[in-house]
């Protein structure tokens, strides 16, 4: 069970190892584009591509769907970003339970974008969780669990990536253990150590650069590539909507400018933005109007000068 590009790698590795996958369960198709037909789910179009049955309920808790799952006669589910609140009579409807596989490590950052959260907040390790599902959100004992290190660069599109592949290894894993006949072994969560990560909206993007220099640069790796990490420069005597792609922090930076302010434009520092404390060297970023380009050239384009601002 699973909807977007972050369960594809995990229902390929689990078709490549041999298991009979009795049923792909995706949310619906959305309407896209400017002619609002309807787009396959990611995992839609992996489950046709390998010739697997699909089911797509508008809602899998209601009866009929509950139904279809438990005459599939399959054993376990595997959720992956499927995209819906699971009741209990649907997590109990079959015999070995449902399993699901989270981008964090439980309890930390619970919720629907754990892997922008944890950037947001600067962690420097992270991982993935198979856990056994319980009625309340990702709050289930936990199976089996394997962290890796953050990169310093490293943004929610590729931390993503990385994730994707890391949790179909150890689904893969778990599913020989269960093959061999083993036992898992499932440890109850520590509620009191539970982090939440709730969805993002567009709102979250919006760069406060009232905050800490290296706050800032950890939202627009968080928010890279989507919701995106949006400013507006004041230069040149116009106004314009950027988004910030990759920005440096310098900490230590002590200035009595207000937070915002341009400090210095060149072509080989780039853009320095007064934060509080510290500045942000903003490296690439996107106008509304066009495509990403460097600092460099945005300055060139837009005149940009110590004493604009960013708001």
């Amino acid at each position: 069970m699973g909807t977007p590009e972050f369960s594809v790698p995990v229902l390929q590795a689990v078709h490549a190892a041999g298991h009979d996958a009795r049923l792909v369960v995706t949310r619906p198709d959305a309407r896209r584009g400017r002619g609002r037909r309807p787009a396959l789910t990611p995992v839609k179009a992996a489950a046709l591509r390998l010739g697997l049955e699909v089911f797509q309920p508008r809602s899998v808790n209601r009866p009929e769907a509950v139904e279809r799952l438990r005459s599939s006669g399959a054993q376990i589910a595997i959720v992956v970003a499927y995209g819906e609140m699971l009741r209990a009579a649907t997590l109990r409807c079959l015999p070995g339970g449902m399993f699901n596989l989270h981008a964090s490590l439980l309890p930390k950052y619970r919720g629907a974008a754990p892997i922008n959260w944890a950037l947001m907040r600067g962690e420097a390790e992270t991982g993935v969780t198979l856990q056994r599902m319980a009625p309340e959100l990702d709050a289930g004992p936990v199976v089996a669990q394997k962290a890796v290190c953050i990169g310093p660069d490293e943004t929610a599109g590729g931390l993503h990536d990385r994730l994707s592949i890391l949790g179909a290894e150890l689904l893969v894993e778990v599913l020989r253990r269960l093959d061999r006949g083993e036992a898992l072994q499932e440890r109850p969560q520590d509620a009191a150590q539970a982090t939440l990560a709730p969805k993002l909206s567009k709102e979250d993007g919006y760069v406060d650069w009232r905050r800490p220099a290296a706050e800032v640069r950890n939202v627009v790796r968080g928010l890279t590539p989507w919701p995106g990490a949006a400013t507006t420069v004041v230069a040149g005597g116009r106004a314009e909507r950027v988004i910030l792609l990759a920005v440096d922090a310098e900490p230590r930076a002590e200035t009595r400018a207000e937070p915002g302010a341009v400090l210095a434009a060149g072509d080989e520092q780039g853009i320095v933005v007064q934060a509080s404390p510290g500045s942000v060297i903003i490296r690439v970023l996107k106008p509304s109007s066009g495509r990403a380009m460097t600092a460099a050239d945005f300055i060139h384009g837009h005149h940009v000068r110590p004493g604009d601002r960013f708001e």
